[in-house]
Parts: structure tokens; C-alpha cells; sequence
């Protein structure tokens, strides 16, 4: 299993990888510290199993990155970190929570109840100390957060990628890194004019009216082939 995890507190998400590394059977743990970083992520992994968001450390981006995830992966397991009981309204239904400052067994059993893992026995191991520097990060004081207006869209994967040109697909890849226009024009050794102009012509393209979006589309499309490519190997190998 793989999973993501989305919170702007670099020492709460080492926190949280050791939490997770408990809940279950991961091979991979990634992180993502701001919205251009969880964006990065969804371009280039299709197959996350948990995904746990932690709005209220992203600000105005927190609520945007949680409806993201749950459009762009209806199928994993959701799991959404709360400061404060107020911002339950933000979560769609059926979403689980958890405060912040719950324990490290209540985070672990929220986990596991999502993935729809037995709990069985499991409360045991989970009840033991942590790391010594897992609960003084658990407890660090939460950031204030930010209200959010921006409803994204559910991508469309059907794009025609070889309208972009060479150095269009360079730009657009970059962007899905979360690089800002200036270091990709530092990077490619151009005007960031220039990185400005194709990124325009690449939302006439896609057909959309912004970097999110375009972002957004790419990492669909590239799902998208991943998932022909691997029924294409099934078909060979049958």
C-alpha cells in the first residue's frame, strides 16, 4: 500500500509517517507540504490506498486540496486531521476524522477503520509509547486556518497531449513539479515571459483557464495511460 500524506508542518508529517508505518502494511510513505506539492504528487502517483489531509495546516489551500483528493481518488481511504470541531463542515460525508491532539492508538484505529482493516488485537500494539518525539509533535499548537471559495472541477483525462510541443510538455511537466514560472525559465534558460506565453497557450490546449487546472488534467492523462498501458501488458501476457 501507499499512502500520501498532506500537511503544511514538516515536523507533524514525520510524526505521521511513524503513525502510519504502524497502521499498516506501507511500502511507501510520500508527503506534501503545500497545495503545488500535493499537485506534484497527483501527477505522478495514481495508487495512493490513504490519503490523510490536514486542512487547517494549509490555509486557504487546505480545503481545495481535501476536495481534490477525494475527486481525483475515489477509491482510497480518507482520512482528514482536524484542529478544532468547527471544521467538520468542511468534510464531505462519510470522510473520517480525527482531532489533532489525539492519541497515537485513536489516529492508528481511524487509519485502519478506513482501510476497512480489522481491528482486532490491533488496539494493543497501537497503545504502546511512540517514539519519544512523536507526542511532543502531536501536541504542537495547531496554525490558524483560512476559508476557501475555490471548487475545483473533476478532470478530464481525454486530453490530446501531442498538440503541446516539446518545450510546452517540458514547461507543463515542471509545473506538476511545483516549480514557480521563474525557476522554469531559470531552468530552461529562457524569459520568464516566455514560460508565461506557452503556459497560456498550453490552457488553450487543455482547455482550461489555469495552472491548477492544467496541472490537474496532466496527472488524469498520465493515469489514464498508465492504466491502458498496464491492460495493454495483461492482453500481451494472456
Amino acid at each position: 500500500m501507499k499512502a500520501l500524506i498532506v500537511d503544511a508542518e514538516e515536523l507533524y508529517r514525520l510524526s505521521l509517517r511513524e503513525v502510519i508505518s504502524v497502521s499498516g502494511n506501507f511500502h511507501e510513505i510520500l508527503e506534501a507540504g503545500s497545495e503545488h506539492e500535493f499537485l506534484a504528487r497527483t501527477a505522478h502517483h495514481a495508487d495512493f490506498s490513504l490519503i490523510i489531509v490536514h486542512p487547517g495546516s494549509l490555509g486557504e489551500d487546505g480545503e481545495d486540496c481535501l476536495k481534490l483528493a477525494k475527486r481525483l481518488y475515489p477509491d482510497a481511504a480518507i482520512v482528514v486531521i482536524l484542529d478544532r470541531a468547527g471544521q467538520a463542515a468542511m468534510v464531505p460525508n462519510g470522510v473520517p476524522t480525527v482531532h489533532r491532539g489525539a492519541s497515537v492508538s485513536q489516529i492508528v484505529m481511524t487509519i485502519r477503520r478506513a482501510l476497512k482493516l480489522p481491528l482486532d488485537g490491533f488496539g494493543t500494539v497501537a497503545s504502546q509509547p511512540a517514539a519519544p518525539n512523536v507526542r511532543r509533535m502531536m501536541d504542537m499548537p495547531a496554525p490558524r486556518s483560512g476559508d476557501s471559495s475555490l471548487i475545483a472541477r473533476r478532470p478530464d483525462s481525454d486530453i490530446d497531449f501531442s498538440r503541446l510541443s516539446y518545450r510546452q510538455k517540458q514547461i507543463l511537466a515542471m509545473a506538476a513539479d511545483g516549480l514557480p514560472n521563474k525557476e522554469i525559465a531559470a531552468r530552461l534558460s529562457i524569459a520568464e515571459g516566455t514560460v508565461k506565453a506557452h503556459m497560456h497557450a498550453i490552457f488553450k490546449v487543455l482547455g482550461v483557464q489555469n495552472r491548477t487546472q492544467a496541472v490537474i488534467r496532466y496527472g488524469a492523462a498520465g493515469r489514464a495511460q498508465a492504466a491502458r498501458n498496464q491492460e495493454m501488458a495483461y492482453a500481451t501476457a494472456s
